[in-house]
């Protein structure tokens, strides 16, 4: 199985939620027979998209829990996954960041075979939990897809969060028209080796250099008002008894929280 999909379905299981609570829109090509293992409602959504397109989902309803997979967020998607979060909308963004790194911690990544790019390393790649924690994502995490245990402990924590959090999946792999499945396991296997867990890490600190091990685990967990939160209360206010709050009532002892 592939081990993203296998985090995801264990996460989904000790989080204790109902899987037809669920839907996960993705822009990354998965296997249909793995998907079909999670149960849940799934949709396939042209690349870069899956934010947007998973922000539609909760707020036409809310109860649903809403995970977009995104891949790298380098090209497309970035500027969704920027307003997703400062506007705290109620998602579980899992960013399979793909890039292919020829360094890590001073040592040389293993052959790659010709399907990547041989340009891939030119441009220096966000600091993804520093870029969600700056915009105001309320929980960051990264993890190797080999940190089969932990990633899965993650999406579960974050599933039970209250706002946009984001995990962060490290998988380097092929370019965007081939399964993850063809990611090379000793290039995989590498990333892991070279990983070091650096939980509550100022996530400023954890940008992937080729000089350092990469910097895994939870970063940041906090807490802010929602974007269905913030909507039901300023309407509230302007409309009064007029006004049909949306999706559950907001919790308002949390309301008024900061960004940041």
């Amino acid at each position: 199985m592939n081990s993203i999909i296998d985090a995801l379905d264990k996460g989904i299981e000790m989080a204790g939620i109902a899987r037809k609570r669920i839907s996960v829109p993705s822009d990354i090509p998965f296997d249909p027979d793995a998907v079909k293992t999670l149960g849940v409602d799934y949709f396939q959504i042209p690349r870069g998209r899956a934010i947007a397109f998973g922000t539609g989902l909760k707020l036409g309803n809310p109860d649903l829990k809403v995970i977009p997979v995104a891949g790298d967020l380098m090209t497309l998607g970035g500027n969704h996954f920027v307003h997703g979060s400062r506007r705290n909308m109620e998602l579980l963004v899992i960013c399979v960041n793909n890039f292919v790194y020829k360094n890590i911690g001073g040592k040389p990544a293993p052959f790659t075979q010709a399907v990547f790019s041989p340009y891939s390393t030119f441009e220096e790649p966000f600091n993804f939990p520093h870029l969600g924690n700056s915009c105001g994502a309320v929980y960051t995490a990264r993890w190797t897809a080999l940190h089969a245990e932990e990633l899965a402990a993650s999406i579960a924590e974050a599933l039970n969060k209250r706002g946009l959090s984001m995990i962060e999946v490290l998988a380097p792999g092929p370019n965007y028209y081939r399964s993850i499945d063809g990611i090379e396991s000793e290039l995989l296997q590498f990333y892991f080796n070279n990983s070091v867990v650096k939980n509550n890490e100022d996530p400023r600190n954890v940008a992937i250099t080729p000089d350092e091990k990469i910097a895994v685990g939870k970063f940041t967990d906090k807490e802010r008002p929602t974007f269905i939160d913030s909507y039901n209360v300023q309407h509230s206010k302007m409309l009064g008894d007029k006004f049909t709050p949306h999706g559950s009532p907001p919790k308002v002892e949390k309301l008024g929280g900061k960004n940041g």
